[in-house]
């Protein structure tokens, strides 16, 4: 046990201060030569011959001290050591060579370092709160009516009393958006146990008590989170006992939370406050507060298993009558502050890590071309180590080293390309934001120890997966020829260059076909026409009913507004319906409820008939149809006096082929009441907007602006937003959360923006894709034609054309440009075949051509003449070699 102890203690001091254990080791070889010596001259010998003879017996010093070296257990680290060293010393003889491939990496792994912080952000990076894996949703299953999904504040009373699974549990309405003191505040509404759930003490002030949500009302105050203080107060140290203003009623500031709590959400809201001030965070629910859908958390007990607990709330919720009868369980979720759906995220990001991961590919065939042609350079170098006894795996291991300490410079490059691609497109963002949505709260996504981890693993290995083949081609050499000065034609990588050529044209077509795609959508849906006004017309809609009545007084004595009408539901794809004609079967249509004026703001011409009168309001039995419904159903068009019964679609409420919805509000409009309507007109078709699914009705049905729930869309004169701001300015004074006004050009804008940001992004990829293609292509070009400059010469001597000469260096890549050309034309073709088979393809083909020809034949236009520019620069100067004057050199 004593020796095992000395030899580990012996061997951390080798590991430690290796300096040391060398002078140690020689003095010791010494000691035993010296001491020899002194035996033989004890013996007779004259010391000069004792000397002598002691060396020869004792041996190769060399030899003996590598083997005490190996007897330490340390030659792994000696040599790593040795590699390092070595490495080091050869980077400094070609600083260009190391420089090109950090950077080339470090740029594909900054792009990809981009995609994966925000996955982070959305899957990995967990809320900051002791224990979170242990608090859970609890929440119904998906059933027919969503409504009967939900809890109240009656089933949240009921599970704390009558269950024993949570330790503690909380109920919340989160993401409630409103205008706090004249500015747009994020909002979670939650019960007092909130705090104790997430176990985070405050860094100011208190959290909230009992008395805090005491009935009725409870107490006025709020907690502010971190982000609130610093975006709302600017990290005032005295915002205790502050003030803030919510519905014209002052709320006191009690706390102040620390940072990177962000309450079990995926974003901090800028404060709390408690669910009894539900009505005055949200008038429209005033009165009914124990009806409001809630969610309900809670930590289990250290005792409980999650199967466990679901059982007994599942035996709970089974008498929860009457809804809980039509549900079939219930579900514990993780409540971890990531996205709560991580399926439908990961196959969201899968296409853009492939695609954002063509950039770190391309960068790595470029770096391993570039290692071939180093490994060429280096047959002499290697093959001298070859020679004096190196093996071939010592020497794959060296040039592994060399890659591997590259890689780690290229993670470091990577994370600062990542951070400032990231702030840089957060600006932009704000920049080029549609001025209505200037509200929204964009960040930069914080990077944790995860993309460090990411961003080395990938690093090394890329960068070793790319690096072997060229260190084993590197050793695949004759050492006597090399050492004669003999290049090996068959360590020549040429086939290896061409694949990496390939895939990279291969990539490039692939990035540039979609960049030209999203580029000419952009365009096209730039001049979509949605078919109504867009460029002087605005929405207003108020969630406040009991300031409603003052709140259109407002509007209507704004000089700036010239008509206005009412519309219900606003921007939201319009509900379904459904309708019969006469006893003949049901169809689906969409309805919405409209004033008199409606049509004439929004510029849509009735084409038969007549519009609605003002004196025609809810329940008048009439209604003006659209065209193609009109056709659909009556075989001569007409429509106009045609009579039909229209209610309530039973399946569910809107379309869901939105791809973005701007209406915030609960779904809790009122059901449409069954109703035979006569049609009094016939109005034109309208195309609505398509990724914002803002589309027209089929059938419109009357209202009148004094209806509870009704939007209002209006048109104004000059420019509306300029419009916009003043209805703000003068509104707020009658309801500080007036709710949310919008010009309908900024909903025409967002046709066009998401799209834009898919073609910055994909031409951004795209453009770096090329530029690293042609840069490699160039660079393998430029080294062929220095490495064959005297086959070249005697070409020419033997009277080869320059010509010809040009030729044959651009056949060298002739071959795999088109191979890659065909391959990523051919696989965009086979993505988009795919994506308009899927379900939602037929939404998508109408907002992106997928399949249109000028982008496939642009993009690849682009890369040929790119391609043959960056070949024919060196075929050029290989035509211009001097045959003579190549021939004489040795």
């Amino acid at each position: 046990m004593s020796m095992n102890l000395r030899d580990l203690k012996l061997r951390l001091r080798a590991l430690i201060r290796p300096g040391q254990a060398e002078r140690d080791l020689r003095d010791e070889l010494s000691f035993h030569i010296e001491r020899e010596a002194r035996k033989l001259i004890d013996q007779g010998l004259p010391p000069e011959e004792a000397a002598l003879t002691a060396r020869a017996r004792f041996g190769s010093e060399t030899v003996a001290a590598d083997q005490c070296r190996d007897q330490r257990g340390l030659a792994f680290f000696d040599n790593t050591v040795q590699d390092i060293q070595y490495a080091l010393r050869t980077f400094w003889r070609a600083p260009l060579t190391a420089l090109t491939i950090v950077g080339t990496v470090s740029l594909g792994l900054g792009v990809v370092a981009v995609l994966f912080t925000i996955v982070n952000t959305l899957l990995f990076r967990v809320d900051r709160v002791p224990d979170v894996d242990q608090i859970y949703a609890v929440q119904r299953p998906e059933v027919s009516d969503p409504s009967l999904a939900a809890f109240t504040k009656r089933h949240f009373d009921a599970l704390r009393a009558e269950t024993d699974v949570f330790t503690d549990t909380f109920a919340a309405l989160t993401n409630i958006d409103l205008r706090v003191d004249g500015r747009m505040t994020a909002v979670n509404l939650v019960s007092a146990d909130f705090f104790r759930v997430v176990r985070v003490q405050p860094v100011l002030g208190r959290t909230f008590t009992a008395a805090d949500e005491s009935e009725p009302g409870g107490n006025a105050v709020v907690v502010l989170s971190h982000k609130g203080w610093d975006r709302h107060f600017n990290k005032d140290p005295n915002v205790l006992g502050r003030r803030v203003t919510v519905n014209g009623a002052p709320f006191e500031i009690i706390g102040v939370m620390p940072e990177g709590l962000r309450g079990l959400e995926m974003s901090a809201p800028d404060l709390w406050a408690p669910l009894a001030q539900l009505a005055q965070f949200r008038p429209m629910h005033a009165g009914r507060e124990d009806s409001v859908g809630i969610e309900i958390v809670g930590r289990l007990k250290p005792d409980v298993s999650k199967e466990s607990a679901r059982a007994q709330l599942a035996a709970w919720d089974s008498n929860q009558a009457p809804t809980a009868a039509r549900t079939v369980g219930i579900e514990l979720v993780p409540k971890r502050g990531t996205d709560p759906q991580p399926l439908a995220a990961v196959a969201l990001f899968t296409p853009l890590f492939f695609a954002f991961g063509l950039i770190l590919m391309i960068g790595c065939a470029n770096v391993a071309n570039l290692l071939l042609a180093r490994g060429v350079a280096r047959q002499r170098e290697i093959g001298i180590r070859l020679s004096i006894g190196a093996s071939r795996r010592r020497i794959v291991r060296q040039l592994l080293t060399e890659s591997v300490l590259l890689a780690l410079a290229a993670a470091a490059g990577g994370y600062v390309i990542s951070r400032v691609a990231l702030e840089r497109a957060v600006t932009w963002m704000w920049r080029v934001m549609p001025m209505d949505l200037g509200d929204i709260n964009l960040s930069v996504p914080a990077a944790d120890w995860r993309v460090a981890v990411f961003l080395v693993v990938a690093a090394i290995g890329a960068t070793a997966m790319f690096a072997l083949i060229p260190a084993l081609q590197a050793t695949r050499i004759e050492p006597v020829r090399t050492l004669r000065g003999e290049l090996v034609k068959d360590s020549q990588p040429g086939r290896a260059r061409n694949v990496l050529i390939g895939v990279q044209v291969f990539a490039s077509a692939l990035l540039l076909i979609c960049s030209a795609i999203f580029l000419r959508s952009a365009i096209a849906s730039a001049r979509f026409d949605p078919g109504i006004r867009t460029a002087d017309t605005i929405l207003l809609e108020a969630i406040n009913e009991p300031k409603r009545a003052a709140m259109l007084r407002a509007f209507a004595s704004e000089s700036l507004i010239t008509l206005h009408a009412a519309v219900r539901p606003p921007l939201l794809a319009p509900p379904r319906a459904g309708l019969a004609d006469s006893g003949t079967g049901k169809n689906q249509v969409r309805y919405k409820f409209v004033s008199a004026a409606y049509f004439d703001v929004l510029g849509i011409q009735i084409v038969r008939g007549r519009p609605f009168t003002p004196a025609e309001g809810d329940a008048h039995p009439v209604a003006i149809v659209s065209e193609s419904l009109a056709r659909s159903l009556w075989p001569n068009g007409h429509g106009v006096g045609e009579t039909f019964r229209i209610e309530a679609d039973p399946s569910g409420g809107t379309s869901s082929g939105a791809m973005l919805n701007l209406d915030p509000r609960p779904n809790d409009e009122p059901p449409l009441a069954p109703r035979m309507v006569t049609v009094v007109g016939v109005a034109r078709d309208v195309p609505g907007f398509r990724i914002t699914d803002v589309r027209e009705a089929g059938v419109f049905l009357p209202t009148s602006l004094e209806t509870p729930k009704s939007a209002i869309v209006a048109r104004v004169q000059g420019d509306p937003d300029l419009a916009r701001q003043a209805l703000i300015e003068n509104l707020t004074r009658v309801d500080p959360n007036m709710g949310m006004l919008v010009t309908l050009r900024t909903v025409a804008r967002l046709e066009t923006f998401f799209l834009e940001i898919a073609f910055w992004v994909s031409v951004i990829l795209g453009g770096l894709a090329l530029l690293l293609t042609v840069s490699g292509l160039f660079s393998v070009l430029s080294y062929l034609v220095e490495q064959r400059t005297k086959e070249i010469g005697v070409r020419m001597a033997l009277g080869a054309s320059s010509q010809k000469v040009t030729r044959l260096m651009l056949a060298q890549t002739a071959g795999p440009v088109i191979v890659g050309l065909v391959a990523g034309g051919a696989l965009a073709a086979a993505l988009a075949t795919v994506v308009l088979a899927t379900p939602a393809g037929g939404l998508i083909a109408e907002i992106v051509h997928i399949s249109d020809p000028v982008a496939y034949a642009t993009s690849l236009a682009v890369i040929i003449v790119a391609c043959l520019l960056a070949a024919w620069i060196p075929a050029a100067r290989a035509a211009k070699i001097d045959p003579m004057r190549t021939l004489r050199q040795e």
